[in-house]
């Protein structure tokens, strides 16, 4: 079910968020054809990375890097 790894139930809801760009992106159509629109494929595309970035998991090895810095 899960793309990503699912901690707690704010790693749920983004993933409802992630699931939803990610149908956008799709109904995009394929990248390079005729009426391809690239600057909504790019906007998308930052959100969803913005949202993944934001899951657990990913905020975990922020942390953990952060640690060996200190």
């Amino acid at each position: 079910m899960f793309d990503y790894e699912s901690r707690n139930a704010n790693d749920g809801k983004l993933w409802l968020k992630i699931k939803a760009l990610e149908k956008r992106i799709d109904k995009l159509g394929a990248i390079g054809c005729k009426g391809f629109d690239w600057i909504e494929w790019d906007s998308l595309i930052e959100d969803k990375a913005a949202l993944v970035a934001q899951l657990s998991i990913h905020k975990d090895i922020v942390k953990k890097v952060v640690l060996l810095y200190d």
